[in-house]
């Protein structure tokens, strides 16, 4: 009944674990070929508005047109024509104009894109190096193009950086150069989109890898470390080392995650890890297999595996980037023949009734699809992304189950072994008591090591713990950092400080700014004690401040006894805006009017003051190094000083081109044309209050 209820366990977990694998890889496959991308004709993408319709990133994928052989700088692009195309993406066509391609220039305009003037860029695989520019200027580049071998630098790390541009058409112009690879050009198409949505695909597929190459490495400790409690069963061994291998495989791949932790390593290094550790893999896993399936394949077939896969393994190490890359698809051509293999082996295993020979099966055939579907996607064939590590992954548990089942059997063996000595025990103690005693000895052995596999278990999870507690002490300080810094800075100029270091110089079109000063407030603060001067300018401010804020103003500074905000300083500026900052200034007006009585019953000082709004365009950013501060510039600024230096006492003074925007919703008296320092004359307006009101 027990061995019975066992086998429908078993049967239960291995279906389970059936079902989450397929299912899993048709997400994936499905999420890596479900989007249906725009693609360019002729060097024209027409987006057809895409990303007003919620569309976040785009492929440039298409036809590029293509200049073989020629660097063109972007100014001079205009004036040159061609009669190629070039698909994006997909290696160079050498036979397209009978010659080798070493260079060449790239050009692509995309229309109708609806982007924000600020949106971001990510670079792919580009061999062996490229710069890229947009509407003349460079904005990417990895390593330097060049018309020689000597002169070109290859590299390849990918890159995502956000630019601007609020032109209708975006023209971009990439020069690549391949002197050292097997094959040149656009081996992975170049995206765009909007900042936050690139930033967190990129995110998201680092922290994909990172989750298969942790869970990887913890399978290869484990299996390791199950070599030297067991170590007759190489087959753990030949595991482990595979497993590795194919860890290897993953951190020079996909996201090239390796970079993070040696930023500086060479292109060519890179390339060398990626080749050597996919020609060696074949080595580690034919002996795995022969330790599990020794009947199925002979001795003379591993030889014959390790032979080949060592000898391009030794190509790698020892030949140039351009000779070993050359063989590949040779390799290629090899590991499929060996993929098929290994199908009819396992198939015959599963045949003769071999325990897990069915889930290996399973296995293999996963990892040969991903394999083949790699293949494809390397020669440009469909739109898509490498699978090969998912497809690795999930071999990899197969193996696991295979292994566990291997393990489970020895253990009952184990158990029958120890049961049939407890039996001659009774008939010929004397004969079995040193045999016995023996077992016992391993017995010991096996739970010690059962019980210090638990110890590291709970102090995995006491780590894990204290790493949670890090974290969440981490996220209370980010939160008082940007509480802090959204006190000193715009929000969107203190997301752009958090994400790149640095903040863009950025142009409004419409922002209304406002400026306070108070009459004749040095004569008034020779009177005042110094602390007490400057507790009565802090309760001025913060209540400018609170006006600001409710008005969604944005204050800017205050120079001694003047006062700066502005309204409008977002993308979205509309006539609201305007309104807004000027009903801030009749409130600022009328708190200060009200104070001035307050205070004249009491016979304290008060201050009188002139309120002035001009609307205009300005450039807004941040300046400095140290002690760095958020500021505008441009005529706009200068015009609303000179408003309030024409302004009379306790009166708000706007321009004509602010009277414009608000003269529907305010009573305003025109003052008529007053001459300023050194402007032209302007119209200028008393606001008086809100029509109806």
């Amino acid at each position: 009944m027990q061995k019975l209820t066992t086998h429908r366990t078993g049967r239960i977990l291995l279906a389970g674990m059936l079902l989450s694998i397929v299912v899993a890889f048709l997400l994936v496959f499905w999420t890596r070929t479900s989007n249906n991308y725009p693609k360019a004709i002729d060097g024209i993408l027409d987006v057809e508005n895409l990303f007003s319709q919620k569309q976040f990133s785009l492929y440039l994928d298409g036809e590029w047109e293509f200049y073989p052989n020629q660097l063109i700088p972007p100014s001079e692009i205009s004036l040159h024509t061609t009669d190629f195309n070039m698909k994006s993406p997909a290696f160079w066509q050498n036979d397209l104009t009978g010659e080798r391609i070493h260079y060449a220039t790239y050009r692509l305009r995309v229309v109708n894109h609806n982007l924000p003037s600020v949106f971001s860029i990510r670079n792919q695989q580009i061999f062996s190096a490229f710069t890229l520019f947009l509407n003349g200027s460079e904005v990417l580049a990895n390593g330097k193009v060049a018309t020689s071998r000597a002169e070109e630098e290859p590299s390849y790390h990918p890159k995502t950086v956000s630019v601007y541009s609020d032109a209708d058409t975006l023209e971009f112009v990439l020069h690549v150069s391949n002197h050292n690879y097997r094959e040149g050009g656009i081996f992975e198409s170049i995206i765009i989109g909007q900042v936050s949505s690139l930033l967190k695909n990129n995110l998201a597929r680092s922290g994909f890898d990172f989750f298969l190459a942790g869970s990887l490495l913890i399978m290869a400790i484990y299996y390791f470390g199950l070599f030297f409690v067991l170590r007759k069963e190489k087959s753990s061994l030949y595991f482990s080392i595979f497993i590795f291998i194919s860890i290897i495989r993953l951190l020079v791949t996909g996201q090239r995650l390796l970079l993070f932790v040696f930023p500086a390593m060479s292109w060519e290094g890179m390339l060398r890890l990626e080749y050597g550790s996919f020609y060696l893999a074949p080595v580690f896993f034919i002996l795995f297999f022969n330790a599990v399936f020794r009947e199925e394949v002979k001795i003379y077939i591993v030889n014959i595996v390790m032979a080949v896969s060592g000898f391009f393994t030794l190509l790698v190490l020892i030949t140039p980037v351009s000779f070993f890359s050359a063989t590949l698809p040779y390799y290629q051509v090899y590991a499929s023949i060996l993929g098929v293999a290994l199908i009819i082996w396992i198939a015959k295993a599963r045949r003769d009734g071999k325990e897990g020979a069915f889930v290996l099966l399973l296995g293999i055939v996963i990892l040969f699809i991903s394999l083949l579907h790699d293949m494809f996607y390397a020669y440009g064939s469909y739109r898509g992304s490498e699978i090969f590590p998912v497809g690795l992954f999930l071999f990899i548990l197969c193996q696991s189950y295979v292994l566990s089942i291997r393990f489970s059997l020895l253990n009952k063996e184990n158990q029958n072994l120890w049961d049939e000595l407890d039996y001659k025990n009774q008939h010929l103690e004397q004969l079995v008591r040193a045999r016995t005693q023996e077992l016992l000895e391993q017995k010991k052995m096996l739970e010690k090591t059962n019980l210090e596999l638990e110890h590291q278990k709970e102090t995995m999870i006491d780590q894990g713990q204290t790493l949670e507690f890090i974290n969440e002490l981490l996220e209370k300080e980010k939160e008082k950092t940007d509480k802090l810094l959204l006190n000193v800075l715009p929000s969107h100029i203190a997301d752009e400080l958090r994400v790149h270091g640095k903040s863009l110089a950025h142009s409004y079109p419409q922002v209304s700014v406002l400026f306070v000063d108070f009459v004749k407030f040095s004569e008034l603060s020779e009177s005042i004690p110094p602390a007490e001067l400057l507790e009565e300018l802090h309760f001025y401010f913060a209540s400018f401040d609170d006006i600001a804020k409710k008005y969604n103003l944005e204050k800017i500074k205050t120079i001694g006894d003047a006062y700066m905000c502005a309204g409008g300083l977002h993308e979205q500026a509309s006539d609201n805006d305007v309104s807004n900052t000027v009903m801030a200034a009749l409130e600022i007006k009328m708190f200060i009017i009200a104070l001035k009585e307050e205070k004249q019953t009491t016979s304290e000082p008060w201050f009188d003051c002139r309120i002035g709004i001009h609307t205009g365009p300005v450039i807004a950013g941040v300046v400095g190094k140290t002690k760095f501060s958020f500021d505008i510039w441009g005529p706009t600024v200068n015009i609303a000083k000179r408003m309030e230096a024409a302004c009379e006492t306790n009166k708000v003074n706007v321009s004509e081109f602010t009277w414009k925007y608000i003269r529907d919703d305010f009573e305003c008296v025109s003052r008529g044309i007053i001459s300023m320092k050194h402007k032209r004359n302007m119209q200028m307006f008393y606001v008086e209050g809100v029509i109806g009101k």
